[in-house]
């Protein structure tokens, strides 16, 4: 898989999880019963990661920053900048996190 197939692929599960946090607004922000995508750079990971809204807030607060399961960690393109038990949140580097920013839809709005 290129590097850019990668990228399109976090950038899709991120659109997908914004759209999920969007719907979920009624939501408590505490409720652990949010489901949103890995947003690993694994091909054909399409699992759910359990994390609360304000968690996911916390998370996008960083245009660097993406929620994975644990294990789908990829050390060639980022770091592991958190843990929980049912979750990391991973900080990309280099060009993956210049395009991170470039493509984070909070940021075009």
């Amino acid at each position: 898989m290129t590097r850019e197939s990668v990228a399109s692929n976090e950038e899709l599960f991120r659109k997908v999880n914004e759209r999920i946090e969007d719907l979920s607004t009624p939501v408590a922000p505490d409720d652990e019963g949010m489901e949103f995508l890995c947003e690993c750079d694994r091909e054909g990971c399409y699992e759910k990661v359990k994390v609360t809204r304000a968690e996911y807030e916390s998370v996008r607060a960083t245009s660097t920053h993406f929620i994975v399961l644990p294990g789908h960690e990829d050390p060639t393109v980022e770091h592991i900048a958190h843990t929980t038990e049912r979750f990391f949140v991973v900080e990309k580097e280099g060009e993956a996190a210049r395009d991170a920013v470039e493509t984070d839809p909070r940021s075009n709005e």
